[in-house]
């Protein structure tokens, strides 16, 4: 029997989602994930600590609609946000990757039309492969701004990062709001980096029916491992993503550690204010350069952008070799780029002086 040949058909043209390099051994510095900098602040630990203790939380099934966690994101984490206050327009996944899934499998048929930015998220492209969709990629302006065809496009979804990776900047609310007037199909705005940033769209959500907002406990909060992501859209579309989840998607753990995590979000936002001082200091530290430039950011990182191509690669395999790790993106208009995870002062102070050398023999 060739078991192949009962594969789904599309999966001959699947590529599925590649993840970053993640080296073995010790001394690494990792700029290269977006993950946050700080690990979990230490009221979040003892919370999750004293749940562990709960012998009855881990032979339980979790609540398969975790309701007090959607309760705490509305009346604590979003309460100041002008947004949708019903607890029944929150769905919580197991992370962004599931609430977007979920998303497609509510919404997408063989053929349907999806819309995707380039460049943006590299996962939306790969789900809609998945599920046998038609991709409809739209090319960003040079400055990675909407151009204005997007106001003119059909299809079932579309999908726009905001802030955007792998530049980092956010998109116009205005923008935003005229592309749901102008979009027969629904929109989603993946906001898993909004928290490093002085924009959000989630008081659209009051104004139209076609707008899906997706976030992370990942980035903002440092849980990345435990897999939190939560979508806010009508009522009528999270009932039915709660209709064709898994039953058990998330966690009892988790569902714990993202309320703690909502419970003390004041000093984890004092926590991420070292992140966004950081990276004004490394964009600083680094426009002083001839023959680079950084573009502007909202994110918890930053798009570093060389003149010479042949240059960029010089510095990607340079750093390595000092064991420090950025990104490269191997894709058209994103050659001569690379795009650095903002760390911790100490990451931070070791990459700019690693930086500095290399830029000696090449700038």
């Amino acid at each position: 029997m060739e078991i192949e040949k009962l594969f789904r058909e599309n999966l001959q043209k699947y590529n599925s989602y590649e993840t970053e390099e993640h080296p073995e051994g010790d001394g690494w510095i990792k700029l290269n994930v977006n993950e946050n900098a700080y690990p979990p602040i230490q009221e979040i630990l003892e919370d999750i600590n004293s749940a562990l203790k709960n012998k009855d939380l881990l032979r339980k099934y979790p609540d398969p609609l975790a309701l007090e966690l959607r309760k705490a994101i509305l009346n604590q984490l979003l309460r100041d946000k002008d947004t949708l206050t019903n607890r029944n327009t929150v769905f919580i996944g197991n992370g962004s990757d599931e609430v977007l899934d979920v998303i497609f499998k509510v919404f997408v048929n063989p053929g349907d039309e999806v819309i995707i930015l380039y460049p943006s998220f590299s996962l939306y492209k790969v789900l809609a492969t998945l599920y046998d969709a038609k991709i409809n990629e739209i090319k960003l302006n040079d400055d990675f701004s909407i151009p204005e065809s997007i106001y003119d496009q059909k299809g079932k979804l579309m999908f726009i990062n905001s802030p955007n990776d792998p530049n980092g900047k956010s998109f116009d609310n205005d923008a935003i709001l005229k592309i749901c007037y102008n979009f027969p199909g629904i929109v989603v705005v993946d906001e898993a980096y909004a928290d490093f940033s002085d924009f959000t769209c989630l008081p659209l959500l009051k104004d139209v029916k076609n707008l899906i907002v997706c976030r992370s406990f990942s980035k903002t909060f440092s849980m990345a491992s435990l897999r939190i992501g939560y979508a806010l859209a009508d009522a009528i579309i999270v009932k039915e993503m709660n209709r064709v989840k898994l039953p058990f998607n998330t966690n009892n753990i988790a569902q714990f550690a993202a309320i703690s995590c909502i419970k003390h979000r004041s000093k984890v936002y004092e926590q991420n204010k070292k992140i966004i001082a950081e990276r004004k200091r490394l964009t600083e530290k680094l426009n002083i350069y001839n023959g680079i430039s950084v573009l502007p950011s909202d994110s918890n990182f930053i798009f570093l952008k060389f003149d010479n191509k042949s240059t960029t690669l010089k510095f990607l395999w340079d750093l390595k070799d000092l064991k420090i790790l950025v990104r490269h993106f191997s894709k058209p208009d994103l050659y001569n780029y690379i795009r650095i995870t903002i760390g911790t002062k100490e990451e931070n102070d070791k990459f700019l002086e690693a930086f500095n050398s290399i830029a000696d023999k090449y700038l």
